[in-house]
């Protein structure tokens, strides 16, 4: 039969049912969309022209969204006779394949899979009155009688299966006396794991409270029924209660799964190949701050958050969204992606929101109970500086093209995402509309059993459920959050912020038209506020003035030390630098080249550009020519010292200078390959010296270790900072700077009290100094680089009364800007924390945007105050980029990565470069570097990429084994080295850092480090595996998903290798639990219930595998 086209008025009329009376002013080319059509409204409409004989679908309605795009669609349709759904023959009573997401939630309820352990389930209580319980059983009973899936059991081989008859489980009920006992039943049951293979699919329980209160207790796993069909139960339990009878449903829920799929087949496949050109360029989920999975403590436990938003606020929300084009739901996603992107620091990520999606394949098919649910994996890009409203258009769009191929579910697209990374990828933070689904409970529901008065759900593989859904006329907003794994009090703090923004949007048309502004909370506003506070007296001195006046005074005193015996007084260094600055033959302000080896003359040499007024540029002596040549260039050198000449006259006095002018241009790598020059002035060094020599009360009887090169900022604080004090320069000479034998001597044989230097040198200086050589030390300062937890125990073994701080800086802001002094190690420091500002000293942390991050989120550091050099030599452009005005304040972008901790201490990161992708995948070397240094056998870790693995090295007494095991327990799967290189020790750099490329070249990029399966367990196993995995071959640690695994391959591995072995202790959990076959042969040795059975079967089975045909043929004979 040929059906007859819709007419004007009756698509009018469907239309105007779903929008509302208003939409009859619609023009033939409005966007529906604009108009408040959302994807639910739209499964609505294909559903009701399904059921009147018309084949159209989503994804066809959802490409032209417009009354004249619908009629075109629906003339097509119209056209054809639609082809009859064929009736398939189902055995009701044989197991059949999970659904989609009832797969998912199946491997999610597992303890072995990344943020597992728990059942997808919905707990509600209703408070009511006078509920009979015997009433309320007997509608159990028929409840059971009704619905199949609440008679369904799920096997362990990752099937379903519907029982004709199943006893029905006894109501609980509970005489309550006091509210301790209620809170007791809500905790068992809101986080409760029903045993679904047993047929445990639901719990209904009845508390009977004082004064003739009820409370009624309904908890549903989500395998067996999806939130719709929730609903649908509990309509069915109030009927039932009343006294209605259940009547047969002529449908069911297996028959609708093998109907759906050939159904949709065409659909489905135009809908994975636009998904899978996609997979390259999806962003990761949102990076939300996270404890470290082993420290917390019971992860499963979920709590609610939640905001009703009362009818008259609805309306005005509503309203204003519709002024804009943009449906309800729309608005409160942008609200929600917002806040996500404010505490993530990311301005794209991905959402997962599920999809409600039913299809009208059957006139009974809303009867039915069930898991109907798909999902969409929904791109947010945040990234334009654009109003609220113009981000939600652009959040509404894109929502509608993701919906439009959805028939490609979400779960589908995770999948394809953990093959491509070789990883497995999660999407743990969800976003659920049910809005234009009318009430969660019908009236009928709460009459006869009250309110809900206390929701909550969760899901496996779930971090955060934001969820929107209409109650009393209302909207109803919640997040419901698995609280321990996140920092105290963030949730707290993203919830306000978020409900902030949702008030303001239904109250202020203002925050439509305008970017959303910065999350920080006002608590946290006041503690950086305080911890920024640090005005103090401003330095008005040179940075060699303090050396010229000690040596005026005490001419006598001691000023640099270095080997066994040499020695210069103040007076004698003041003569040779004196007789440089006369002979340089310079002008105030020009700049001075330094290249000679590190030695007395080298400290003269500076002295005396200074004295002449001059800037000195450091340029080492093992400089490469070429780019010794461009840094003469760039910095404008009028004279280059090679060598000292003490004959020429002495100059009176030291060149009276500004301190506003340049003291010294260092030369730093650039991102270009061509090296930056710092202009630093007197005033912003002087004011880092200053705050520390005051700090740590560094005065005329301290010596400094001077071991950092003079291109290396720290070496700035080594000379001056002692000078400045009327102290003395221990110098480590050019011969000894990589001899740390040499360098403890020193320390030892000429009193030592300081060591200022980057942390590799003080590991060489602890491993090769012996007992008592550095007793003398009273204060170590270290900075440029991580400051790895282990060192101030170590540093207190040798010397037990010395101070010990980890400094932060960078040359663009005067040596160190930050300092945290260590008392004790906290047991979450992963290094040492870079602390709060030295004096004159201001710190942001900014996202993307240029807006302060909300505490533990990671972003750009910005140093202000006195400490920030002038910009680039020679570079306006670069100069302006990274010197920015903010508030009248000039700040240094630093390109480093840092965050706040509450009481206002900073954690440095890592460099925002040493952020790389692996597989799409957005990874922080920084973070990896610290969780493996904190394995208590690890010096130092270094991690990059090579190939398409993220690698390690280590400098410590441990296996790579070791390494990876370690690392598994605190960083998240995708942050997991693939490979670790153990060496003695880390190779470093002239100025003491780690050197990356020389650690690079003990990578390979040639990844496949292929180790054959010996056992014929192990070769059973990577048989199986590499038949459904689809690969040539698998080796013993060949890790499942970098092969192409994901959770429905597990099931299919699992299954054959219970007929292969013929065993049943092959289960999913082993699987994902060691994920390499070598991991899994020996869980499977290690847990079998008849020793030695496995390996027998496994050999019987390999020479059966063996046999050709004639071999059989033999054997029959």
């Amino acid at each position: 039969m040929v059906n007859e086209q819709p007419t004007a008025g009756d698509l009018l009329r469907d239309v105007t049912g779903l929008l509302g009376p208003e939409a009859a002013d619609l023009s033939e080319e409005d966007s529906l969309i604009e108009w408040g059509l959302d994807s639910i409204a739209l499964m609505q409409v294909a559903n009701a022209w399904r059921r009147r004989g018309i084949k159209v679908s989503f994804a066809e309605l959802a490409k032209t969204p417009t009354l004249a795009g619908w009629r075109r669609v629906l003339a097509e349709a119209s056209g054809v006779a639609p082809e009859p759904v064929a009736a398939v023959e189902v055995d009701e009573s044989a197991p059949f394949p999970l659904a989609l997401m009832q797969h998912a939630y199946w491997i999610g309820r597992d303890e072995e899979t990344t943020l597992g352990s728990v059942a997808a389930h919905l707990y509600v209580e209703f408070d009511g009155e006078g509920v009979d319980p015997v009433r309320l059983e007997a509608a159990v009973g028929k409840l059971v009688q009704r619905h199949g899936m609440l008679r369904a059991t799920f096997d362990d081989d990752g099937r379903q299966r519907i029982l004709a008859d199943r006893a029905q489980p006894a109501l609980l009920v509970h005489d309550i006396t006091d509210d301790a006992e209620l809170e007791q039943i809500r905790d068992q049951s809101s986080h409760a794991r029903l045993d679904v293979a047993r047929g445990e699919v639901f719990r209904i329980q009845l508390s009977r409270l004082r004064d003739g209160r009820t409370r009624l207790h309904v908890d549903v796993d989500m395998l067996a029924a999806d939130a719709l069909s929730y609903r649908v139960l509990l309509a069915d339990l109030a009927r039932f209660y009343e006294g209605a009878e259940p009547e047969p449903i002529g449908y069911s829920y297996p028959r609708y799964l093998a109907e759906r799929e050939p159904a949709r087949a065409a659909d489905h496949a135009r809908a994975k190949d636009w998904w899978q050109q996609r997979i390259p360029s999806l962003p990761s989920a949102p990076e939300l701050p996270l404890v470290p999975e082993n420290e917390r403590g019971d992860a499963t436990r979920v709590t609610r958050r939640h905001h009703w938003l009362a009818p008259e606020g609805r309306k005005q929300l509503a309203a204003r969204a519709h002024e804009h084009g943009l449906t309800p739901a729309m608005v409160v996603a942008t609200a929600f992606a917002e806040t996500l992107s404010a505490w993530s620091g990311q301005p794209r990520f991905l959402l997962n929101v599920p999809m409600f999606d039913r299809e009208s394949t059957h006139p009974e098919v809303d009867r039915l109970v069930g898991d109907f649910t798909g999902s969409v994996l929904l791109d947010v890009d945040l990234s334009a500086e654009a109003s609220f409203a113009d981000q939600a258009k652009a959040l509404q769009e894109r929502m509608h093209t993701g919906a439009a191929h959805a028939a490609y579910s979400g779960v589908e697209v995770l999948r394809d995402l953990s093959r491509y990374q070789g990883e497995q990828v999660l999407a743990p933070v969800v976003f659920t509309s049910a809005l234009n689904l009318g009430e969660l409970f019908d009236a009928d529901v709460r009459r006869l059993f009250g309110e809900a008065v206390w929701i909550v759900s969760q899901g496996p593989q779930v971090l955060l459920d934001a969820q929107v859904t209409e109650v009393n006329e209302g909207l109803l907003i919640n997040w419901d959050v698995r609280e321990n794994a996140f920092p105290a009090g963030l949730i707290d703090d993203m919830f306000a912020a978020f409900h902030r923004l949702v008030t303001q949007l239904g109250q202020d048309d203002d925050v439509w038209e305008r970017p959303v502004g910065g999350a920080l909370p006002a608590a946290q506003a006041r503690t950086r506020a305080k911890a920024n506070a640090t005005a103090g007296p401003r330095s008005k001195k040179l940075l060699h003035q303090g050396f010229f006046e000690h040596a005026r005074r005490e001419p006598d005193a001691v000023a640099l030390v270095w080997a066994k015996n040499g020695q210069l007084t103040y007076g004698e260094l003041a003569d040779k630098a004196l007789r440089v600055a006369a002979g340089l033959n310079v002008r105030p302000g020009d700049a001075v080249g330094i290249t000679l080896p590190k030695g007395p003359d080298q400290i003269a040499a500076v002295l005396g550009v200074l004295a002449a007024g001059a800037a000195y540029v450091p340029i080492g002596v093992d400089q490469p020519p070429a780019r010794a040549d461009r840094i003469r260039r760039v910095a404008g050198i009028q004279a280059t010292l090679t060598t000292v000449d003490t004959t020429a006259e002495l100059l009176a006095e030291p060149v009276v200078g500004d301190p506003e002018s340049i003291a010294y241009v260092l030369f730093t790598s650039g991102s270009t390959g061509e090296p930056k020059g710092v202009e630093v002035p007197h005033r912003a060094a002087m004011n880092t010296i200053e705050d520390l020599n005051e700090r740590f009360g560094i005065g005329p009887g301290d010596r400094c270790l001077a071991v950092s090169a003079l291109d290396f900022d720290l070496s700035v604080y080594d000379i001056f900072g002692l000078f400045s004090a009327g102290g003395a320069v221990a110098l480590v000479e050019e011969d000894d700077r990589k001899d740390a034998r040499a360098w403890a001597e020193l320390v030892a044989d000429r009193g030592v009290t300081l060591v200022n230097c980057v942390p590799a040198l003080l590991d060489m200086l602890l491993v090769s100094a012996r007992p008592g050589e550095l007793a003398g030390l009273r204060t170590v300062l270290l900075g440029g680089d991580w400051v790895g937890t282990d060192l101030p125990g170590r540093v207190a073994a040798h010397a037990p009364r010395c101070r010990f701080a980890g400094l932060g800086g960078t040359t663009e802001t005067a040596i160190h800007s930050t300092v945290c002094e260590v008392h004790g190690v906290a047991a979450h420091w992963r290094s040492v924390p870079y602390g709060t500002p030295l004096r004159n000293v201001a710190c942001r942390v900014v996202d993307s945007r240029g807006r302060d991050c909300p505490d533990w989120v990671g972003g750009e550091l910005w140093i202000g105050g006195d400490g920030v050099a002038r910009g680039y030599r020679a570079d306006p452009e670069r100069t302006a980029d990274r010197f920015v005005d903010h508030d009248g304040q000039r700040w240094y972008r630093t390109g480093d990565l840092a965050r706040y901790w509450p009481d206002g201490t900073l954690e440095f990161l890592g460099r925002r470069d040493h952020q790389v992708k692996v597989r799409g995948v957005r990874i922080e070397l920084g973070e990896v570097e610290a969780a493996l240094a904190e394995h208590p056998d690890v010096r130092r870790g270094i991690a990059g990429v090579a190939g398409n693995q993220l690698v390690a090295a280590v400098a410590g007494a441990v296996t790579p084994d070791e390494v990876r095991e370690f690392a598994r327990t605190i960083l998240p799967p995708h942050m997991v080295p693939s490979r670790v290189v153990v060496l003695d020790e880390l190779p470093l750099t002239a100025n003491g850092k780690v050197d990356r490329r020389a650690v690079a070249a003990h990578w390979t990029a040639e990844t496949d480090s292929y180790e054959a399966p010996q056992s014929a367990l192990e070769q059973v196993l990577a048989k199986v595996w590499a038949e459904v995995l689809e690969v040539d071959r698998v080796g013993v640690d060949d890790p499942f998903f970098a092969l192409g695994g994901d959770s429905v391959l597990a099931t299919m591995i699992v299954g054959r290798l219970r007929e292969a072995l013929d065993s049943t202790e092959v289960t999913v959990r082993t699987l994902f639990a060691t994920l390499t076959v070598g991991g899994m042969a020996a869980r499977l040795l290690a847990e079998e219930s008849v020793p030695g059975r496995l390996a027998q079967v496994a050999e019987i089975y390999l020479e059966v595998e063996a046999l050709t045909e004639s071999d059989v043929d033999a054997e029959l004979a």
